[in-house]
């Protein structure tokens, strides 16, 4: 015979399990934003390009090797939406103001990228891309820069601790401190972040990274708080530097920072040859 005391306990369990199957379905469903459509090309915009196909944890990915002038390659990291289509333009001003070379990939279940896209898979596909890079193509590890945008700055620290610890420097633009801090402005403080499965830790994990850091962050970012990019920033361990920039949004940093933006970049790869 039930009492009201196991009435209230079996009803704060049910709800307990509902509401844990649906922060977990939440934090999955605004997560990733895949887009599997090219639109663009690197040669629609006047620059040569190879196709590349490489292996990670059993999924094909594609990416775009870029040639540039001298032996150092940017290794990118994008956000959770769209694919490397979306990052053709400003690969065309990098190529143009930095003389480097890049690799753009899209992760698993982005783009012409087989499978779907997990936290564990963004690790696994950051470190493919970068073992392809040091093996296949041959590159000094310590030629390659790790760039991570907006959610990519969470696989590139992870590469920075991992396969990547050997690469020349690192540049997280537009980073947030991790999801959990995500949840609660998306969530207006509810303790949803309780339940979460995600942990996308930059602000406990970049401390540990051993290489030259630069921080970006548009000061007028509506996506990500510029607060946050501070935050990740101020975790950081020296050499470090850091450049706010009046008027950017979340992914128009090199757009609105212009000369400023590139001239951050250039000491990072300086700083790496001395």
């Amino acid at each position: 015979m039930k009492t009201p005391m196991t009435s209230v306990l079996t009803g704060t369990l049910i709800l307990f399990c509902a509401l844990l199957v649906w922060v977990r379905w939440q934090e999955r469903a605004n997560l990733f934003f895949p887009s599997a459509d090219l639109y663009l090309t690197p040669a629609d915009l006047g620059l040569t390009f190879k196709d590349v196909r490489f292996g990670s944890a059993g999924n094909t990915l594609h990416g775009w090797y870029i040639p540039g002038e001298g032996e150092q390659v940017v290794l990118w990291l994008h956000g959770n939406a769209g694919n490397v289509s979306d990052r053709a333009d400003m690969a065309v001003a990098m190529n143009g103001a930095l003389g480097v070379s890049s690799f753009l990939f899209d992760y698993r279940g982005y783009g012409r990228s087989s499978g779907r896209p997990t936290e564990k898979g963004l690790y696994e596909d950051a470190a493919a891309a970068f073992r392809w890079l040091a093996e296949t193509k041959g590159i000094a590890p310590g030629d390659i820069f790790l760039y991570g945008h907006s959610l990519g700055s969470v696989a590139a620290v992870d590469l920075a601790l991992g396969a990547g610890k050997g690469a020349g420097g690192l540049v997280l633009e537009s980073p947030f401190t991790g999801a959990r801090d995500i949840a609660r402005m998306i969530y207006a403080g509810l303790p949803v972040d309780l339940f979460m499965s995600l942990k996308l830790d930059n602000v406990g994990r970049v401390g540990k990274v051993a290489m030259p850091v630069l921080v970006i962050h548009g000061e007028a970012d509506g996506t990500i708080p510029f607060e946050m990019g501070r935050k990740v920033f101020e975790a950081a361990a020296e050499p470090k530097r850091f450049l706010g920039i009046p008027g950017a949004d979340h992914s128009d940093c090199y757009i609105v920072g212009g000369e400023n933006y590139w001239s951050e970049w250039k000491k990072l790869l300086d700083q790496s040859q001395r």
